[in-house]
């Protein structure tokens, strides 16, 4: 367990393992100071998450299949408060042996110590804001869970978290599995070099949309949105799907992640 103060900008512990290397490293880092980030998720025709009563069960066992296989060649899972307090999810490696960090982020620490991303089968980290609660950061910490401190007033400093990441924990590879407001705020901060949705063949009309402004503000134009480029569409095995991967015009990273392909092939 490691031990922060009140003082320093970010607190971090040595990392107490070094993630599974990743395949397909070939220019990846080249002149950037933060991971490759990597946005996956499943939505509606319509663009949710989740509905208006927050039911998100969207993947089909082949989308699951993709999702576990990216986790493979990732060096972190991250996720908001948000998505742990609505699937409670362990975010563990399903399909091949090996490790990766799980990266919370949650500036007003509303995760519970106990929640199931912070057991001992994974390491953990949580990303939150330099005045965040002591008492309820010394227990989260008290798991043995990872601190890193960017950010205050609310708003978590992407850039610099990430940047620890890398620094600090050898993080190169990061995938975001949700939810809509952190992928917003990646997004804002053109911090996501890729994404891969799955569309699937379902409704909502309201709840939580894939990209998600809580202030209702988000990209007014095509002009202020990031640039996304379509280098890969494939129908799902279940037929009723369509998975599509976006390279994104981000201020950093080359391609880091397994070349698009079909399912079988992600899979061997």
């Amino acid at each position: 367990m490691g031990v922060f103060s009140a003082s320093p900008a970010i607190f971090h512990h040595p990392p107490s393992f070094t993630p599974t290397p990743a395949p397909h490293p070939e220019g990846l880092m080249a002149g950037c100071e933060r991971p490759f980030v990597l946005h996956f998720s499943t939505m509606t025709v319509d663009g949710r998450i989740a509905s208006s009563t927050r039911y998100s069960m969207l993947s089909c066992r082949f989308d699951l299949e993709r999702l576990y296989a990216l986790r493979s060649h990732v060096d972190a899972v991250m996720v908001g408060a948000g998505t742990v307090l609505a699937d409670n999810p362990r975010l563990a490696r399903r399909l091949k042996p090996g490790r990766h960090y799980r990266v919370v982020v949650d500036c007003r620490l509303r995760v519970p110590p106990d929640a199931r991303v912070f057991d001992d089968s994974m390491p953990s980290i949580l990303v939150t804001c330099r005045d965040a609660p002591r008492e309820r950061l010394s227990e989260i910490a008290g798991r043995g869970v990872e601190i890193i401190e960017a950010g205050e007033a609310g708003r978590i400093e992407l850039r610099e978290a990430l940047r620890t990441l890398l620094e600090s924990y050898g993080v190169r590879r990061v995938l975001v599995e949700g939810g809509g407001v952190l992928a917003y705020s990646l997004y804002r901060e053109r911090l996501v070099d890729e994404l891969r949705v799955t569309v699937a063949p379902v409704l909502f009309a309201a709840g939580r949309s894939i990209v998600d402004d809580p202030e209702g503000r988000g990209f007014p134009d095509w002009g202020s949105s990031p640039r996304l480029q379509l280098v890969y569409t494939e129908t799902c095995p279940c037929g009723n799907c369509v998975h599509m991967v976006y390279r994104v015009d981000s201020d950093c990273c080359p391609a880091a992640s397994p070349p698009p392909r079909p399912l079988r092939e992600l899979l061997e």
